[in-house]
């Protein structure tokens, strides 16, 4: 990334904000956190303790109106240990081949609450 640019501004596809629990794991570790933003390119999860950029994770979560989880694989593209101001401490994951109807779902998800005032 570029000096100067933030992660938004680097990123293709725009996150939308909304709060989902996150059940992840690695190899050998289990976890459950929030993400608080999210697009069919990936999310943000908030964690005290973010995995180093490289990770590769297994995520499930359930979308606001979702009648099933969705289930994908994932790698950490960034991480943020030390929060700044207005930013917490998390990691940027990037999904793997997300199905159709995970990656329908998820749009129409974004879709409505970028629609919300």
């Amino acid at each position: 990334m570029k000096k100067g640019t933030s992660q938004d501004e680097h990123r293709k596809i725009s996150r939308t904000s909304t709060i989902i629990q996150v059940n992840y794991h690695t190899l050998d570790s289990f976890f459950r956190n929030f993400a608080d933003n999210i697009s069919t390119g990936g999310m943000f999860i908030v964690t005290p303790k973010p995995l180093k950029p490289g990770t590769r994770l297994s995520l499930e979560f359930l979308l606001p109106e979702c009648d099933y989880p969705i289930h994908v694989k994932a790698e950490v593209a960034w991480s943020r240990s030390v929060p700044s101001e207005g930013q917490q401490r998390g990691m940027g994951v990037k999904f793997d081949d997300l199905n159709p109807s995970a990656k329908d779902k998820i749009n129409t998800i974004v879709k409505r609450l970028r629609s919300i005032p």
